[in-house]
């Protein structure tokens, strides 16, 4: 750590003397504060000339257009980037920063196919990427890294230009970079003489987009930067591998959901990270990544957030109450396919999704703790039970259905959720039972055992709440129609005038 810090203030960099880097239990090296630090306190600034990035690099001059644009699209040019600026050592003006960044993960990339399994029906599985990584190395940049023995030293191959070496670097980007977009001065002009004006950037790419660095000019109001960079499934391949950067020490701070403290902002040549509370001495210093779920964290950092539920949600029976706040757990078209068309052939079922789709339906839908009944996935229910002529109606409007949570519509979405359930093997009082016995630091089995037994959660509190709001229903219905409060005090005022005459 000594050796980076040198590095970094040898290039520019101020850290403040309030702030201290250290090792906290069970996550990486994070920053502390020394001291009492006040909100709205320069923590660090970095030069922005040391941030690391195909912008910055001289691959791409060493390599010419051709053979640059042949590395293809999306990360591979950073990662080959740093592959070769790592290479390069005491060469490489980066050097005292990459022998700093961490070479073991614990992201899903890195997991084998038996604690893989561990997750059992989690989707996060099929987001992962190796076999895509895999094709991209082979393909397209082991070819250059051949060829150009004059770039690339054949002799370090093995060591620095390997597969494993293109993972390596190409988790690195996906847990620590930043989204940092060319300087533009006019985009400032709109903001002359707020000093706390300031925008939060989008996340990394997920629904893994990164994080938007947003720019000012010098001396004028800065902009925020919330969060790294990270890779989402829709915005990647449309994401400028330009625009990510490896940021020196900002990507030293940790995050964890609601604890934010801490955001980036940039002038016109330097980047500060400033302080967005109070920070008492001896508290950790965190930055945001825009509060993912734990599968996500899992995938792209490779540790997950245990925070108490609360008192509401926490069951006294529980043994494990705690829980990601921003968890979800996904379920696929397929399954609704399967529940409402259970009848119907494979080539019915087809072409009822490609409607479903052509007009703007999705094929993947997320139950959250805001949304546990999911409007969408009620839609698509509402949509699979219409008549061919009721399809056809649709079309032509361009429009999908609204799906109300009644009747048949929220029983077969009972009937989905608890399909969802039961394609995880072990059993919600199983999983926190493990996890209340666990002792010492969470390990890959423990963080896969959290991020199914909180999927398994959402979907049990799905079906109750379907079931309750079907039990309301059919109250109703052996009572009479249930009466809207406006029209029982409009009863009340008739009965009032009746007894007054």
């Amino acid at each position: 750590m000594s050796d980076f810090l040198s590095w970094f203030k040898n290039a520019g960099g101020t850290l403040s003397p309030l702030v201290g880097i250290t090792e906290f239990p069970g996550m990486s090296r994070g920053a502390i504060a020394l001291d009492d630090i006040e909100e709205g306190f320069t923590l660090f600034t970095i030069p922005r000339n040391i941030l690391l990035s195909t912008r910055t690099t001289e691959l791409r001059k060493r390599l010419g257009e051709a053979d640059w644009a042949a590395l293809g699209s999306g990360w591979q040019p950073l990662i080959v980037s740093m592959m070769w600026e790592e290479s390069r050592g005491n060469n490489s003006p980066w050097n005292g920063y990459l022998r700093d960044l961490p070479n073991q993960f614990d992201t899903l990339m890195f997991w084998s196919e038996e604690e893989l399994a561990e997750l059992q029906a989690s989707t996060i599985k099929d987001k992962i990427g190796r076999t895509d990584a895999e094709q991209d190395y082979l393909e397209n940049v082991y070819p250059i890294i051949c060829r150009r023995s004059d770039v690339f030293d054949p002799a370090l191959l093995g060591s620095h230009f390997s597969g494993e070496r293109f993972h390596i670097n190409g988790s690195r980007i996906l847990s620590r970079s930043f989204h940092v977009e060319e300087w533009e001065t006019e985009q400032a002009s709109d903001h002359d003489g707020d000093p706390n004006h300031g925008s939060p950037a989008n996340d990394n790419e997920d629904d893994d987009t990164v994080p938007t660095l947003i720019e000012h000019v010098e001396a004028e109001p800065s902009m925020e930067v919330d969060g790294n960079a990270n890779e989402s499934d829709e915005d990647e391949d449309k994401e400028q591998v330009d625009d990510v950067a490896m940021v020196p020490m900002a990507d030293i701070l940790n995050a964890r959901y609601g604890c934010e403290n801490a955001k980036l902002f940039y002038e016109k040549d330097v980047l500060r990270m400033i302080s967005t509370k109070d920070i008492a001495r001896g508290d950790q210093i965190w930055n945001t990544y825009g509060d993912p779920p734990n599968a996500d964290l899992l995938r792209r950092y490779g540790h997950v957030d245990l925070i108490p539920m609360d008192n509401k949600e926490s069951n006294a029976s529980s043994p494990f109450p705690y829980e990601n706040p921003a968890d979800e757990v996904e379920i696929r078209a397929d399954l609704l396919l399967d529940i409402c068309l259970n009848n119907a052939s494979e080539s019915e079922k087809s072409q009822r999704t490609d409607v479903w789709l052509s007009l703007g339906g999705d094929d993947t839908f997320a139950i959250d703790k805001s949304d546990l009944l999911c409007k969408d996935m009620l839609r698509m229910i509402k949509y699979l039970s219409m008549t061919d002529e009721e399809v056809q109606d649709a079309v032509a409007k361009d429009k999908l259905p609204k799906g109300k949570p009644s009747g048949e519509i929220l029983a077969k979405a009972i009937a989905v959720f608890q399909a969802r359930l039961s394609q995880y093997t072990s059993s919600i009082e199983g999983d926190e039972g493990f996890l209340s016995a666990f002792t010492g630091p969470p390990n890959r089995l423990f963080n896969a055992t959290f991020v199914r037994l909180c999927e398994k959660r959402l979907l049990k509190r799905a079906i109750e709440q379907g079931e309750a709001v079907l039990a309301q229903e059919g109250a109703r219905s052996k009572g009479g129609k249930a009466k809207r409060p406006r029209e029982e005090e409009r009863e009340l005022r008739r009965d009032r005038k009746k007894i007054k005459k």
